[in-house]
């Protein structure tokens, strides 16, 4: 995801090149793998300061189900819009700013290129869904025993709170009052 701008930051304010991209790209995280390529087109535009670099990404990711941990193949789609600057003054071209002012990930090294992986990388991930399921009424894991609720119900008890145990305590002594009246027989007219 390199690519040489030289060119583009000698030219006019404006000047626009077009790219494709395609290529595999590694994340480094241990529940989250890539099984499908960075595609897509991107503008790099010549800004003021530099290369502004804009474009729609998609790509293909094998997650963990958040509710029972099945793997979970989900499209990733993003828009990508960032501002890459010079770390070298290029004739004609633009002034850097001083290197306390740059971010690594978007600098444009001293042999004037550029490097789209990292914030490609930081893209992907924070296109990703925080709790991919692997379908919509995933029923999840027993938190007691651990087994696949969506395979089969298990057998566990259900799990009281001991902090509600003062209102459960009221709820039935309410429930025995209400019972013994609804039991009591009805009066008829007196005559």
């Amino acid at each position: 995801m390199q690519y040489n701008v030289a060119g583009l930051l000698k030219a006019p304010t404006g000047e626009m090149r077009e790219v494709e991209l395609d290529e595999a790209l590694v994340l480094d995280e241990p529940d989250i793998r890539l099984v499908a390529p960075i595609t897509g087109r991107l503008r790099l535009i010549r800004d003021h300061a530099g290369v502004l670099v804009e474009g729609r990404l998609e790509t293909r990711a094998a997650l963990e189900c958040a509710r029972c941990l099945a793997p979970v193949a989900v499209d990733v789609a993003f828009e990508l819009s960032e501002a890459f600057r010079p770390t070298v003054v290029l004739p004609g071209g633009p002034t850097p700013p001083p290197p306390e002012d740059l971010d690594p990930a978007t600098q444009i090294d001293a042999l004037h290129v550029l490097d789209l992986t990292e914030v490609v990388r930081q893209a992907v991930l924070l296109a990703l869904p925080v709790h991919p399921l692997c379908r919509q009424a995933c029923a999840g894991l027993c938190p007691r025993c651990g087994s696949d609720l969506n395979e089969r119900p298990c057998d566990c008890p259900a799990e009281t709170d001991a902090r509600w145990a003062a209102l459960r305590a009221m709820l039935e002594t309410d429930g025995e009052e209400h019972g013994a009246e609804d039991s009591a027989p009805e009066m008829g007219p007196s005559t």
